[in-house]
């Protein structure tokens, strides 16, 4: 699937939901869900350090690297972005746009 960026940031597959994470200046598509019980990580803030985010829901902190290393494959070439879904034809693929906090600055509180 090709997004581009300047007007989407966000993947809807089916029930599963994928945000553009900014990862120090590069663009990673990751999974919208916390791994504790699904809160929504596009909404969660980075810790102090930097390293990890806390999910919004029940304050759990999932680290960048793991999220990272789960990101969808990706190409990017200026504001496009050639991104590798999970294989299913049948799912429903909508994106969208909406405001990822997760991209924001540290939320400046204790680690």
């Amino acid at each position: 699937m090709t997004i581009d960026l300047r007007r989407h940031n966000t993947v809807l597959a089916g029930d599963e939901r994928y945000f553009m994470f900014d990862d120090d200046g590069r663009a990673r598509m990751v999974h919208d869900r916390c791994p504790h019980r699904g809160g929504p990580l596009s909404l969660g803030r980075r810790t102090p350090d930097g390293r990890r985010l806390t999910c919004p829901w029940h304050g759990t902190k999932v680290g960048v690297a793991a999220l990272c290393r789960t990101a969808l494959p990706m190409v990017r070439s200026g504001r496009t972005a050639v991104v590798v879904l999970p294989d299913d034809a049948a799912t429903p693929v909508t994106t969208i746009h909406r405001h990822i906090l997760a991209n924001l600055p540290t939320d400046g509180g204790t680690p």
